[in-house]
């Protein structure tokens, strides 16, 4: 048990630091949800597309298994969108 506690612990450090990466914003709780209950948020943090490009990788990690509601999804596009541009850093 000490051997689970002593991975888990530094797994939810690093998700909550990595959560910290993500701009404040509507959206942003919902893709903390939705995107890390598969990856890391440093996954999300270092892609970069245009609306069509985050409708396209939502929609496929939708197909994937990732759970969330149509309004939802519209709402984390926008976030995503907004806060990493195609072209931005």
């Amino acid at each position: 048990m000490k051997k689970l506690f002593a991975v888990l612990i530094p797994v939810f450090v690093a998700s909550l630091v990595f959560a910290q990466d993500l701009p404040e914003g509507e959206g942003k709780k919902l893709v903390q949800e939705v995107c890390s209950g598969c990856h890391g948020l440093d996954i999300v943090v270092a892609q970069r597309a245009d609306k069509e490009g985050w409708q396209s990788i939502v929609d496929y990690m939708i197909q994937r298994g990732a759970s969330a509601k149509d309004e939802e999804v519209v709402t984390m596009v926008n976030y995503l969108a907004k806060n990493f541009p195609k072209g931005g850093k």
